[in-house]
């Protein structure tokens, strides 16, 4: 399929992804909500602060990226080729100030379940953002637009503009948060344990990729 082909195909795709992002965007923030009112009806009270630090931290971890996205990127030219370096990245910068937030603000059951809590919400919205953002670009006809569009069919990802992608993103989310709970109370009780997560948290984005690629 020609660029334009894909773009014209994208582009047909756009109002009924947009409208169901729309439908599905109250059941994505309900995922982080559900799992603190959870937390709250087994008696496990939440730290405010606490979960502004996961929120923080996720904001860290994502700019701590960037900088290896560029050099990849003006080192190996193509984007298939700096693909797996960012996505191999994710797991060192996550982890990494995932246990560093742990060790300086607290690693309490109630202030890591927080952190992890906060670190989740706020890649809710995150994805929610990115997810209007891709839709947008299906509407644009300038050169930039037609790029990246041109990058997520050369990387596998033309499945995002499906008209189901946002309701699996709500599985998605569902799942992910979880872990990053999960992560964070291990990272608590037992720091070495960054050795395992991260390599994990690496590995599980390298299978998310391979998955969206092929469905």
């Amino acid at each position: 399929m020609t660029t334009s082909n894909q773009s014209a195909a994208s582009a047909a795709n756009a109002q009924p992804v947009l409208r169901n992002i729309l439908i599905a965007t109250p059941f994505t923030l309900a995922v982080p909500v559900g799992y603190g009112l959870w937390f709250h009806l087994q008696g496990i009270p939440l730290a405010w602060p606490a979960l502004g630090v996961g929120t923080a931290g996720w904001v860290i971890a994502l700019i701590l990226r960037n900088p290896i996205a560029l050099i990849a990127r003006a080192t190996l030219k193509s984007w298939e080729r700096v693909q797996p370096w960012v996505v191999a990245a994710s797991g060192p910068c996550e982890e990494g100030v995932r246990v560093a937030a742990v060790l300086l603000f607290g690693r309490g059951f109630t202030s890591a379940l927080s952190i992890g809590l906060g670190w989740a919400a706020i890649e809710v919205v995150y994805s929610i953002v990115n997810g209007l953002a891709v839709v947008s670009l299906t509407r644009r006809t300038d050169a930039k637009a037609r790029q990246a569009l041109q990058m997520l069919n050369d990387q596998g990802l033309g499945g995002i503009f499906g008209p189901m992608a946002p309701f699996w993103g709500i599985v998605e989310r569902i799942f992910v948060s979880g872990l990053h709970i999960g992560f964070t109370l291990l990272l608590a009780w037992q720091p070495w344990l960054v050795l395992v997560t991260i390599p994990l948290h690496s590995g599980l984005n390298f299978t998310y990729l391979r998955l969206a690629r092929r469905s």
